[in-house]
């Protein structure tokens, strides 16, 4: 009976010990992870719809371009480093400024809206691949390109996603990178009727279990991991959005953790440069206005300066945290 009830004991303690380790590594990871996660000023960007220049590979799935964009723009705001403008807001702007709708739009084209939008950088770009290799059992020729649809008893089908993007500075319309981001994933050994695929739509409930999905997915974290190492080298970049006297209200609050003292210089965008060869756009050059120091945080997205050097602050003048 006494030995019952040692082993009982000892049964017990060991039991209570396990849970205390269990739960000072789930806080330790926890800690861990909030010091990882990212405090600073959030960086303003846009996303434009991709162009669909995959031939048409990916049969039933319909607004490739959008669907990427859509699906890129998800993964920039999980990150917590960026404020990404809604898409309403930019289809309003280019329906009222006549651009066009799609990633087929040139670098200036982009760094206008851009600093319509007031953000700093903006992201445009096309789809080159969105399609599935089917590999099938017994038969002749393995190894086709095809649209989704066909069946059959299939080894292997491959799903391979690849986009092309461009990252154009709005304030000089010049861009700053052009990446390609692979992305590739695989089934193996099941019969799988690829036809039933394009029934879930872009981040849908069972997207991510599809192997396009997964495909999309692995490009797209490429694309951030790529734009987020870019921004790091970048200033913090917003705009005066109203100016009366000597109060100047920007686009940048609490989220960005601003404080009353942050001091912004203060840009304006000169005359557009055009090649004489080619009429083609070079950007403008920057003209440097002045200075403004926060007063007041207002709330999450907008905080009121008042001017420390020079004057004439008004609407779309580029803030920058130098």
């Amino acid at each position: 009976m006494r030995n019952n009830r040692l082993k009982k004991g000892i049964a017990i303690i060991i039991a209570v010990t396990i849970v205390q380790v269990i739960l000072l590594l789930s806080t330790s990871i926890n800690s861990q992870a909030k010091e990882k996660e990212y405090k600073g000023p959030k960086k303003r960007i846009a996303v434009l719809e991709f162009e669909d220049k995959s031939g048409h590979q990916h049969g039933g799935w319909h607004d490739v371009g959008r669907g990427m964009s859509d699906s890129l723009v998800t993964a920039l705001v999980k990150t917590n480093r960026f404020i990404v403008i809604e898409r309403e807001q930019i289809d309003k702007i280019m329906a009222e400024q006549s651009f066009g709708m799609s990633g087929a739009v040139n670098p200036d084209t982009a760094a206008k809206i851009g600093r319509i939008i007031g953000v700093g950088v903006i992201v445009t770009g096309g789809v080159t691949e969105f399609g599935v290799k089917e590999s099938k059992m017994g038969v002749g020729g393995l190894g086709r390109v095809l649209p989704f649809g066909g069946g059959g008893a299939i080894q292997t089908n491959t799903a391979r996603v690849v986009l092309d993007v461009r990252f154009v500075d709005t304030s000089t319309g010049q861009i700053l990178m052009a990446e390609t981001a692979l992305g590739e994933e695989s089934s193996r050994g099941v019969d799988v009727d690829l036809s039933m695929a394009p029934s879930v739509e872009f981040g849908k409930q069972g997207f991510d279990e599809t192997v396009i999905g997964k495909a999309v997915r692995e490009s797209v974290e490429e694309v951030v991991e790529k734009i987020t190492e870019a921004m790091e080298k970048m200033p913090w970049q917003g705009s005066v959005v109203k100016a009366t006297g000597d109060k100047i209200y920007i686009n940048s609050g609490n989220d960005d953790g601003r404080k009353t003292g942050d001091k912004f210089t203060v840009y304006r965008a000169g005359e557009e440069l055009l090649d004489p060869d080619t009429g083609e756009s070079l950007g403008s050059e920057m003209e440097k206005i002045g200075e403004i120091e926060i007063v007041e945080v207002k709330d999450k997205k907008l905080s009121i300066a008042k001017p420390v050097k020079g004057s004439g602050f008004a609407r779309a003048d580029i803030v920058k945290e130098e």
